[in-house]
């Protein structure tokens, strides 16, 4: 091939690299501004009660689901929502096959560090429930000789691998694909103990008292954020925006008491304690 025609083929292809650049199949192309188009694209676990799990009617509800319609309001977008298994949500958002999660994602410096993450819209931590019928295990280093249950690849999942070593307790962590399954063991005594997050915690231990108990303090400090692509900046601030928008007109604390009986949306401790 001559140089002349050499270049008149590269120049071609480069014409033809924007056409297919940026697209993937089920998913807008990439831009600054996720909301471009007036739809948010929302990813959820549904099997996380309460904050998104589906209904008798097999109807998508929770807290998360609530504040994501009310995002979009303040937003003046419409929400889509895609449930997806938490051990893949990371992975989806980063092949932009959704615009954002909304699905109980603890802000943490490793997480900050990967996407991009909003101001906290809800308090957050994680707690040790024990049956009641059992002695309550207040603190990590009691878990000795004992099981524990823990969503797969959750933070409390992951903070107990890393107390269990850095505390040398001799603790059996068994790792569910959603909290349900870690409630039924519990309950059914195929596991001594769950750690999850505090307001999960709160709503099984409101639906069966007689069962189990919060039974250790607060280990962390891991408040609730919308997590995006790290370029997403744009998007970002206006979640920001509107997370302000829904705080001052009482929106976030009516959903809050809705699903909780309590007001977890002021006053949130942004100073960071987790364990990575």
């Amino acid at each position: 091939m001559n140089k002349k025609l050499l270049g008149l083929t590269l120049a071609a292809v480069m014409l033809l690299v924007p056409a297919f650049t940026g697209c993937s199949s089920g998913s807008k192309a990439a831009t600054e501004d996720a909301l471009a188009d007036g739809v948010l694209s929302v990813a959820v676990d549904d099997t996380y009660l309460p904050m998104e799990f589906r209904d008798d009617q097999n109807q998508l509800v929770g807290f998360d689901v609530d504040f994501a319609k009310a995002l979009g309001d303040a937003l003046g977008v419409s929400v889509e929502f895609k449930t997806v298994a938490w051990d893949g949500i990371f992975n989806g958002l980063n092949a932009k096959q959704y615009d954002a999660i909304i699905s109980s994602t603890s802000i943490t410096p490793e997480r900050q560090k990967s996407f991009s993450m909003t101001d906290p819209y809800v308090a957050n931590g994680i707690v040790i429930v024990s049956r009641k019928d059992a002695t309550p295990v207040k603190t990590f280093k009691e878990l000795d000789g004992k099981t524990l249950g823990a969503q797969i690849q959750t933070t409390a999942d992951i903070a107990a691998g890393k107390l269990k070593e850095q505390q040398s307790v001799n603790v059996e962590i068994k790792e569910y694909d959603g909290m349900l399954d870690a409630f039924a063991a519990l309950q059914g005594k195929q596991i001594d103990n769950v750690i999850t997050d505090v307001g999960v915690a709160m709503y099984y231990v409101a639906q069966n008292p007689d069962l189990f108990v919060v039974s250790s303090d607060v280990l962390t400090n891991e408040p609730i954020g919308i997590t995006s692509r790290l370029e997403d900046k744009t998007t970002t601030t206006k979640f920001n925006e509107a997370i302000k928008k829904l705080q001052d007109n009482g929106k976030l604390t009516e959903i809050s008491m809705k699903w909780f009986g309590t007001d977890m949306t002021k006053d949130i401790d942004t100073k960071l304690s987790v364990v990575e």
